[in-house]
């Protein structure tokens, strides 16, 4: 919205995703499996990992069936090769190699402390209704809004889109066809939306219109050249706890990391 080959490739996302590097608090140890489950030119291959790789794809969908057992295996013996061949040409010794390793690193000691602060700072269901509460307290009073949206990339565009509309041509129709939002599948249809929700270029506008009213004019974003249609209005109607809980345990996340980083950034000494 404007406002705002197989079914287990060789070194495919299917089987050992990055996951397998950046699964926050994920680790070896922490899998009850114990000793190698082959060694590659006398490289052990810890039985922990095949773990690890078949819990990541059950909670996938898979099923821990021999098979698949069989297929991970296989793939991490792959992997152990290619990766010993890359160490015998020195190919983790180029200086872009370097670069993309520190990266790589940097990346999952990052995962690892966000996980670990989570586990810490757990985001309970207590947490979660305060939030809850006081978000539907702060719009008790809101109003929603239905509406339609057509967006263009040119201003001309848009105005004639508009003039069309005045003399009677359906938004659904033009929306379908012209818009370049995602709503257009929609018929230009976005849904019930808070006046906070939105921009507020675009907001300032919708408070202001009627029931079946346009916008008087395009509205410029960084998405393009918006048109608005008012379809109905109604008392903000609250969700249930259960319907804005994962919702809102997402934001509490998000919130909770944004604290810890700023803490830490503005704990450290940067010359």
């Amino acid at each position: 919205m404007s406002f705002s080959i197989s079914k287990f490739p060789l070194l495919g996302a299917s089987v050992l995703c990055a996951a397998m590097l950046l699964a926050a608090g994920q680790t070896y140890a922490q899998s009850k499996a114990t000793g190698t489950m082959a060694t590659v030119n006398g490289v052990a291959i810890p039985e922990a990992l095949l773990d690890h790789n078949v819990q990541v794809n059950v909670a996938r969908g898979q099923r821990d069936t021999p098979e698949l057992r069989q297929v991970i295996k296989e793939e991490l013996i792959a992997r152990e090769t290619l990766a010993q061949e890359a160490a015998r040409l020195n190919l983790d010794k180029t200086p872009d190699a370097q670069i993309q390793w520190a990266q790589l690193r940097q990346t999952f000691m990052v995962e690892l402390l966000l996980s670990d602060y989570l586990k810490r700072n757990p985001i309970t269901d207590a947490k979660i209704k305060v939030d809850f509460d006081r978000q539907i307290a702060a719009m008790k009073d809101e109003q929603q809004y239905k509406i339609g949206l057509i967006v263009t990339p040119s201003e001309a565009e848009a105005k004639a889109l508009l003039a069309r509309l005045r003399k009677g041509e359906a938004f659904a129709k033009l929306a379908t066809a012209h818009s370049i939002d995602a709503s257009k599948n929609n018929g230009g249809d976005v849904g019930w939306v808070l006046p906070s929700q939105i921009l507020p270029a675009i907001s300032n506008v919708m408070v202001n219109l009627n029931k079946g009213a346009l916008s008087a004019a395009p509205i410029q974003t960084q998405a393009g050249w918006n048109i608005i249609k008012v379809e109905d209005k109604r008392a903000f109607k609250a969700p249930t706890f259960d319907e804005a809980k994962n919702e809102i345990r997402v934001a509490l996340i998000q919130q909770q990391r944004a604290e810890l980083v700023k803490r830490l950034r503005d704990a450290a000494k940067v010359q």
